[in-house]
């Protein structure tokens, strides 16, 4: 499972194995960066190759010598791609297009990122037409290797009641146009975004994937008070500090990426069905379970609130269940009528399930229970 920084090593001296290395470990092998020229995109390419990790870059040249900036990194080991644009109006999907596709022509064995806005920013900013119409219209546009977008759900410890609206229109456009979505976690405190947790990180991150993401992301890896602006906002408690030291968010998202990795079999490639919510609030735009799965003869989280994914990868498919409160356990009691095996999160491995037998099982704040049958 691709999992990615935004804003990640930064250029200069920091770009070192060393650091790189760091941020390895703690799961994450995309990085992107803007360089200042491309002598420094140079420097990161070969010390992230020794590290094992690929960058996506973005670097003025790239916007006024597309052609010669191309030929000087395209043949690298290192190189994941090329970033050319970051919340962009749909005004400027045009210049966008032509750039996409110019890059496309001379390199296309790499990707082209563009990150988009989420829904709730101001309806100016996408010149006033509805979210939907402007993920179609980037699509039909743009010829991107997959969306990107970035909503930060958790605000003062509580998520945004329109996250869910946000997952549904991605997932929708992303089948209807078969084309991947990548989605963040946000890891960072800034504005009102509250120091990183392990229930938060996974509350977001089994989110994404249970509505069909196929990259996740990370705002910010580096902790960034370079720039006026981010030491206004004060910043803090990224994955590493603004000397590339672990914080302790580095162990909150390294322990997450390692449970993802160890079910990467379960979503990597996975195509989603259906997605349901349990409990009294059902976010607008989502769907209510309204029955037992038909898996199950028995299948309750006693109104608690909470995501029932249906999902297909090859031959195996999935029903996976997320409890989405931040701070409290969730039950649930189940009994299944067919051949069904339950995916050990420790592990990645499964265990089949008796016919017989009434299971009660905790979820933990923002954690998953995986089944799967043939």
């Amino acid at each position: 499972m691709p999992i990615f920084a935004f804003h990640g090593v930064p250029p200069g001296e920091y770009s070192t194995v060393s650091q790189f290395s760091t941020m390895k470990r703690a799961g994450i092998d995309i990085c992107y960066t803007l360089y200042n020229s491309n002598q420094e995109v140079k420097t990161a390419l070969n010390a992230a190759k020794k590290a094992n990790v690929k960058l996506i870059i973005r670097v003025s040249s790239l916007f006024t010598d597309t052609e010669g900036t191309l030929n000087l990194f395209k043949n690298h080991p290192a190189l994941y791609g090329y970033c050319i644009g970051d919340e962009p109006n749909p005004s400027d999907f045009d210049n966008l297009a032509i750039l996409a596709k110019k890059i496309k022509k001379i390199d296309p064995y790499h990707i082209i990122y563009i990150n988009l806005f989420p829904n709730y920013v101001e309806p100016k900013l996408l010149n006033n037409i509805t979210y939907r119409d402007y993920l179609n219209t980037f699509v039909q546009k743009v010829p991107v290797s997959f969306l990107s977008f970035d909503n930060y759900p958790i605000v003062k410890d509580q998520v945004r009641i329109d996250w869910y609206k946000n997952l549904e229109d991605l997932r929708s456009v992303s089948l209807n146009k078969d084309i991947d979505f990548w989605a963040f976690a946000c890891s960072t405190i800034h504005y009102d975004y509250r120091q990183p947790t392990v229930s938060g990180i996974k509350l977001q991150q089994f989110g994404n994937l249970l509505y069909g993401a196929q990259g996740l992301q990370y705002f910010a890896y580096w902790t960034l008070n370079y720039e006026a602006n981010w030491r206004k906002e004060n910043y803090g408690y990224s994955i590493v500090d603004d000397r590339g030291n672990p914080t302790p968010t580095y162990n909150v998202v390294k322990s997450v990426n390692e449970q993802i990795q160890r079910l990467a079999w379960v979503f990597s490639g996975a195509k989603s069905v259906a997605v349901f919510h349990t409990g009294i609030n059902i976010p607008e735009g989502t769907k209510k379970l309204y029955s037992v799965p038909e898996q199950f003869k028995f299948f309750t989280t006693y109104g608690k609130e909470a995501i029932v994914s249906i999902m297909s990868n090859g031959k195996n498919k999935f029903i996976i269940v997320q409890n989405k409160s931040l701070s409290e356990n969730m039950r649930l009691e189940y009994q299944p009528k067919m051949r069904i095996r339950k995916v050990d999160n420790n592990t990645g491995k499964s265990m089949e399930l008796s016919l017989l037998k009434k299971y009660n099982d905790s979820i933990l704040p923002g954690d998953i229970i995986v089944f799967a049958y043939n």
